[in-house]
């Protein structure tokens, strides 16, 4: 490897970064792939495996061509990364256990609940790449380093559009949850009633009024034509007295 500069050096060190990233995700979205029922999820989660293959030979490539090395880092294999989950959630799962008695022993407490944790950690491996490739570009495009910044959005772009498809089974997999744990009558807050339809008569009363209204015009009406006549057979009256 030839000697870098430092401009080079912190491009290297960062793209480095987005490709440990990449080949640790490799791994994880083959685990999740494995483990999701959800035929619209597997399917996305396939493509997007092979993007993120297509990203991390990317990110390789635009690494040697500044001089520097790819280095993965330390990317744990399958096997670590369930020993790992399994730690962590053995403790969850016991809480529960003991809380409401048994339930099914995996990640989370029910099929529903697994597939929500595991979309939900996709959706945030998402960010952190989004945030990886938004340094990288800024780090690029303050240096005049057209191509790593060009390379950095591109991959950004995808990773965005990923998470807001994960974004989207979040919302659509918390209700699954609901409806798998959580009994129809306790799923409204305690002491909602339904909404209370209008009395009949008010609307009896409403419905009235204009009919009063028609009435009270039909007398106003006959009232002024009984004056009308009055006055006129009184100037008719005077008019004969006059003329005898």
């Amino acid at each position: 490897m030839a000697d870098l500069t430092a401009r080079d050096t912190v491009l290297i060190k960062y793209l480095n970064e987005a490709y440990g990233k990449e080949k640790q995700l490799e791994t994880v979205l083959q685990a999740q792939i494995g483990r999701t029922e959800n035929m619209t999820i597997k399917k996305r989660l396939r493509e997007h495996l092979k993007e993120t293959k297509a990203h991390a030979r990317s990110v390789q490539s635009r690494i040697k061509a500044l001089g520097g090395k790819a280095d993965a880092g330390n990317v744990p294999g399958p096997d670590a990364l369930g020993e790992a989950v399994g730690a962590v959630t053995s403790i969850a799962n016991k809480a529960t256990a003991a809380a409401k008695g048994p339930v099914q022993v995996l990640r989370g407490t029910g099929a529903a609940d697994n597939e929500l944790r595991n979309i939900r950690d996709a959706f945030w491996n998402e960010a952190e790449e989004i945030a990886h490739y938004t340094v990288i570009e800024a780090i690029a495009d303050k240096l005049s380093d057209k191509e790593t910044a060009k390379l950095a959005r591109q991959i950004r772009r995808e990773e965005e559009r990923m998470q807001s498809f994960l974004g989207r089974q979040l919302t659509t997999l918390a209700g699954a949850v609901i409806r798998e744990e959580v009994p129809a009558r306790e799923r409204k807050p305690a002491g909602s009633r339904p909404a209370r339809r209008r009395s009949t008569t008010r609307k009896t009363t409403a419905a009235s009024k204009p009919a009063a209204s028609k009435t009270t015009r039909r007398r106003s009406t006959t009232t002024k034509r009984s004056s009308a006549n009055g006055r006129s057979t009184s100037s008719r009256s005077r008019g004969r007295t006059r003329s005898s």
